[in-house]
């Protein structure tokens, strides 16, 4: 159970952020629509993942950290949690905006929100690879 929580947290967050790189090169060719579908599937996984990290986590205790490498694992893991924390509002307003169609505001933050969330998804998986 625990192998299946990590690894289809993993999936999801990556899927995430394979999108979000997709909805980018989507809306650079002016597909809007498609472009729409690819960001509001990247919405979906991060809230799949969301909900698989809070149940692996209430079920599960943490590993500890048994690397070499203590201060920069802390420093991806410390950044991750806050950027991730961060992108949540940043995401849900940048959707919002798109929806009401204030699409002026939506490309002033949607680039920040994009970038944010790419760092989340990669420094997801760095924090996987290190060893526990």
């Amino acid at each position: 159970m625990k192998e299946f929580l990590l690894y289809s947290s993993l999936a999801t967050i990556g899927l995430s952020g394979v999108m979000i790189i997709t909805g980018i090169i989507l809306i650079k060719k002016g597909l809007r629509a498609t472009h729409k579908k690819a960001m509001l599937t990247a919405s979906v996984f991060a809230i799949i993942f969301v909900v698989l990290y809070l149940l692996r986590s209430s079920l599960f205790p943490p590993e500890r950290y048994a690397g070499d490498h203590r201060t920069l694992f802390l420093s991806i893991l410390w950044s991750h949690t806050l950027l991730a924390m961060i992108n949540f509002p940043m995401a849900a307003y940048t959707i919002y905006l798109a929806f009401k169609e204030r699409f002026t505001r939506h490309r002033r933050i949607a680039p920040y929100t994009a970038g944010v969330w790419i760092y989340v998804a990669v420094t997801g998986w760095a924090i996987f690879l290190f060893p526990r």
